[in-house]
Parts: C-alpha cells; structure tokens; sequence
C-alpha cells in the first residue's frame, strides 16, 4: 500500500472509531483530562503500529487493545494517586467493554442480514453453517466452487460496509 494511501486508511478508521476507543478509555481512567493524555499516547501507538493492522479486520478492536496497554502505562505512571483501579477491576471492566462491543457488532450483524436477498442471506448461511465448506455448498448448487467463492467474498465486503455504518451510526448516538 503506497504511503499516502496509508495515511488517509490510518485518519479515516481513526476518525471512525476514535470515541468507542475514547469511551473505552473513560471508563478506565476516571480524570478526563488524563483520559484525554492516553487518547494521545494511543493515536500515537496506533500510528506507530499501523503497518501492523490488517486492512479489512477490526480496527476498533484492535485500537481498544492499543488504548487497553496505554491505560495499563498510564497506571503504571499514576500509581502513587489515591484513585486507583486494582488489575482485577481493569481486566472485569475489559471484559465487559469486550462483551459490549461483541453484542453491539452481533446486533449489527443481525440486521445487516436481514437486509440481504433471501438468495444471499442463504448463500452466506450456508456456507457458514458447522461443517459446511465452499466446495459442498457449490455441489449442492450445481455451481462451480470458484463462482460461490466470490460469490460469499462479495456478500462479506457488503455485510462488512453495513456493519461499520451501522456501528458509526452507534458511535454518533
């Protein structure tokens, strides 16, 4: 990926998931002034590790487990401040926050279904089921196995664009 390419991915998914990732980092650490610091050194880790992501993968999740180490530095820093949250209480809140944005993903997902032709939500589900491959569900299209291949490739990238509308369109309310 050229360079300015990458730095225009790297400002719109932050842009995108910037307030799940402040929100996430709020409920850590209580002073909003603080919070705003981690946000900081967390674009800037997030900036320095882009070349690591994978395009088409979860960037909010992967930047909430950036900004889940910067709160854990910013700990480390503030330890001898009396509002402290114990290890355990961080890992409860992630995990919380984890399960939160797991629902609100899988909600999305169940809507971003519906909105499919009952031709492709079938195709997807199909394919999907346990124990289902590409090569079985063609066989029992009559189709070639390459056809349903790109087939379920594009219905992804389509169900892949509903889900980050519909979590951008969270993220705003």
């Amino acid at each position: 990926m050229h360079l300015d390419e990458s730095k225009r991915l790297f400002v719109r998914l932050l842009t995108q998931h910037e307030r799940r990732v402040y929100g996430y980092i709020l409920r850590m650490v209580p002073n909003w002034c603080e919070a705003d610091e981690v946000l900081q050194e967390t674009n800037i880790r997030l900036w320095e590790e882009f070349d690591r992501f994978e395009p088409g993968t979860d960037f909010a999740a992967w930047a909430i487990r950036v900004a889940h180490y910067q709160v854990l530095t910013w700990r480390k820093r503030r330890d001898r401040s009396r509002l402290v949250f114990s290890e355990e209480a961080i890992q409860a809140i992630a995990a919380e926050s984890d399960a939160l944005a797991t629902d609100v993903r899988n909600a999305a997902l169940s809507e971003c279904l519906k909105q499919l032709s009952s031709r492709n939500r079938d195709l997807i589900l199909s394919c999907y089921a346990e124990g289902s491959t590409i090569r079985r569900v063609a066989e029992d299209l009559q189709r070639s196995a390459e056809s349903v291949y790109k087939a379920v490739q594009r219905i992804r990238l389509t169900l892949h664009v509903c889900i980050e509308q519909k979590l951008a369109v969270e993220d705003r309310s």
